[in-house]
C-alpha cells in the first residue's frame, strides 16, 4: 500500500506517545543516542529491523512519517494497516474484530440485514462475556448487569476493512468508572471481559474440532471458562449464510497493558461454517427448557401478513415487537378478524397493543398461543 491511500486525517490523529507507546508494547527497543525530531526503534533480535516515530506533529510532514510507521508495521506484523492504524489509535483499548469472509464480503460490503445482524451479534459476544466475567453462568435470564452495560456504552465502533468485511470494536480500559479491586495490579473490567469473550471463542472452536463436544456443557475445568448459551446465540446471530464462508474473532490488546506472556489467550479464532449447526445444537443443550406460561405482553405491530379469510375478512399471521426479559423480541401471532383490525389500525398510527398469551421462545423469532385481551391501547 501507498502512502497516499491512508487517510491522512487519521494519520495527523496519531501522537508521538502513542506510537511509542505501541512500539514498546510489541517487543521494539527504543535505541539511545538519538534525540531531538525522532526516536529510532529497533528489534532486539535483529537491528536491521528499524522504525523511525516522528516527535513533532506541528511539522508539515508529519501525517506522511506517521505512514511510514504505520507501513513497516504492517509489514512487520502481516496484517492489514487499517488495523494497525485503529490500533495505534487507540492505545488504551483492547480491540475485538469481527470479520466475515465469502464471495459476497470480498468488495468489503455485506447486504444490510446481514451486517446488522453482524453488528448485533457482536454486541450481544462483548454484553455475554462481560456477564459471564461477573458471574460464569451457562445461561444469564437478563444481560442487564451494570458493569456490563457501562463496558457496551463505552465502546466505540471502528470503520470496516476491506478484503473480508470486518467491523472493529474498541473496549477502553477504563469503561467502568471508579473501579474498585482490592488488588491494585488487578486486571480491569474490560480487560477481563475481552479475555473470557476470546477464550470462550477458542474453547467452543476447540471442542469441535475435537469432535468432543460433550465437553463445553460441562462446568469450565483447568482455567477453561464457562461456555453461556448467550454467547452462542451472539455467534449464530452473525453467522454468514454462504457455503464456505468463515466468520473469525481476533483480538488487538491495548499497548498501554500488554498481555502477561504467561497467559494463555488466543489472539485469533476462526468459524467455519460447517460449524454453526453443532453451535446451534449447543446453544440449545445450555438455555434451559421452561414450561411456557400466559403473560401480559405490550408491544408494536411489526408486520401484519394475514390472508382473507372464509368470511371475506382479513385475518391470520402478524409480527408483534415486544418486551420479554428486558429485551425487545419479535413474536408471531395469528389473530382472528376482529384482532387483526385492530393491529391494521396499531400499525397505522404506530401505536401499542397488549394481549394476553403464552409465548414459545425460538432463537430469532418466537410464537404467541392462546391469544386473548387483544386490545389497542390508547395515547
Amino acid at each position: 500500500m501507498r502512502y497516499e491511500q491512508l487517510p491522512e486525517d487519521l494519520l495527523q490523529l496519531v501522537t508521538p506517545q502513542q506510537a511509542r507507546s505501541y512500539l514498546l508494547a510489541k517487543g521494539w527497543q527504543r535505541v539511545p543516542g538519538v534525540n531531538g525530531t525522532i526516536a529510532l526503534f529497533s528489534r532486539p533480535e535483529s537491528d536491521e529491523e528499524q522504525v523511525i516515530v516522528p516527535m513533532e506533529p506541528s511539522f508539515d510532514d508529519y501525517a506522511r512519517r506517521v505512514a511510514d510507521v504505520v507501513l513497516e508495521l504492517a509489514e512487520f506484523e502481516k496484517r492489514p494497516t487499517a488495523e494497525v492504524l485503529q490500533d495505534l489509535l487507540a492505545p488504551d483499548a483492547d480491540v475485538v474484530r469481527y470479520s466475515v469472509s465469502s464471495a459476497g464480503a470480498e468488495p468489503g460490503s455485506l447486504p444490510l440485514p446481514q451486517a446488522s445482524r453482524l453488528l448485533e451479534g457482536a454486541k450481544r459476544s462483548l454484553l455475554a462475556a462481560a456477564c459471564s466475567a461477573i458471574r460464569p453462568a451457562s445461561y444469564h435470564p437478563r444481560m442487564a448487569r451494570s458493569e456490563a452495560t457501562q463496558l457496551l456504552d463505552a465502546c466505540r465502533l471502528g470503520q470496516t476493512e476491506r478484503g473480508s468485511f470486518t467491523i472493529a470494536i474498541s473496549c477502553p480500559l477504563r469503561a467502568i468508572e471508579h473501579e474498585q479491586d482490592d488488588a491494585p495490579d488487578a486486571e480491569p473490567f474490560a480487560r477481563r471481559a475481552v479475555s473470557l469473550l476470546i477464550r470462550s471463542a477458542h474453547r467452543l472452536v476447540k471442542a469441535i474440532e475435537a469432535d468432543n463436544v460433550p465437553s463445553v456443557l460441562e462446568e469450565g475445568r483447568d482455567q477453561e471458562p464457562v461456555l453461556s448459551a448467550n454467547f452462542c446465540d451472539a455467534l449464530l446471530r452473525m453467522q454468514p449464510p454462504e457455503e464456505r464462508s468463515t466468520l473469525s474473532l481476533s483480538v488487538s490488546w491495548a499497548s498501554t497493558l500488554p498481555v502477561s506472556s504467561e497467559a494463555v489467550v488466543p489472539d485469533r479464532v476462526i468459524f467455519r461454517s460447517e460449524y454453526f449447526p453443532i453451535i446451534e445444537d449447543i446453544y440449545k443443550k445450555l438455555r434451559p427448557a421452561r414450561e411456557p406460561v400466559s403473560a401480559l405482553f405490550v408491544g408494536q405491530v411489526d408486520a401484519l401478513n394475514g390472508n382473507v379469510g372464509e368470511d371475506g375478512r382479513v385475518q391470520g399471521e402478524t409480527t408483534l415487537l415486544i418486551l420479554h426479559d428486558d429485551e425487545l423480541v419479535r413474536a408471531r401471532v395469528d389473530l382472528n378478524a376482529d384482532d387483526y383490525q385492530k393491529a391494521i389500525e396499531a400499525h397505522r398510527t404506530g401505536g401499542f397493543v397488549k394481549c394476553r398469551g403464552v409465548i414459545h421462545l425460538g432463537r430469532r423469532t418466537h410464537r404467541l398461543t392462546n391469544i386473548a385481551e387483544f386490545e389497542l391501547l390508547q395515547p
